[in-house]
């Protein structure tokens, strides 16, 4: 018998974080009378997995970082996925606002704790992408969360924070060999038409 009832707490708590993050993207901060509409679910159910909004929300950020840590496994072959984990992260974090604003209010100890176990999931992609020549020579893992910061100023100030993404990534990471070639014609040509105009 003890088989069925874990097997039955495992799918309500699977469908407590679908919901709440359905909620969330949806643009609305989930809580447990909206979670039970949506899953079926009574609310002592949802509160007995998570008693209160704030472990709720936990959940479905540490949900986020496993599935996070997952893909980066999947992708250990491949010193060029950083920058699409990174991406998703960066998405993520512009589709989830509701959530992410609810964690702004959180302990700072709580916070810091979270970008922590973030860069732990990415350690792994960060040093085959920077061994590899993807990045430029002077990043290290810690800008990355300075960029996840510009991209909350986006997110914050902004009417479509994703078009900050890739501009955020590519200052990130090295050029190719043609656009360093193209970017240096441009800068000669301005140069030189510079100097034509101060001989007038």
């Amino acid at each position: 018998m003890t088989v069925p009832r874990r097997s039955d707490a495992l799918r309500n708590r699977a469908a407590i974080l679908r919901a709440a993050e359905e909620l969330v993207i949806g643009g609305t901060t989930p809580s447990p009378p909206r979670i039970a509409r949506l899953t079926g679910l009574g609310q002592a159910t949802v509160y007995r997995h998570f008693p209160d909004r704030r472990a709720l929300l936990l959940a479905v950020a540490r949900e986020h970082l496993g599935l996070l840590a997952n893909a980066a496994r999947r992708t250990a072959d491949d010193p060029a996925a950083f920058r699409a984990l990174l991406g998703a992260v960066m998405a993520y974090q512009v589709a989830m606002r509701p959530l992410v604003e609810e964690l702004r209010r959180f302990p700072e100890t709580e916070r810091r704790g979270h970008v922590r176990r973030l860069l732990e999931a990415l350690r792994g992609p960060f040093d085959r992408s920077r061994a590899a020549g993807h990045l430029r020579h002077d990043v290290v893992l810690d800008d990355v969360a300075v960029v996840l910061t510009m991209l909350q100023a986006a997110v914050d100030r902004t009417p479509d924070p994703r078009r900050a993404i890739p501009v955020l990534l590519d200052g990130l990471f090295r050029p190719a060999p043609e656009q360093v070639v193209a970017e240096q014609a441009v800068a000669e040509q301005v140069v030189a038409e510079e100097a034509v105009a101060g001989e007038r």
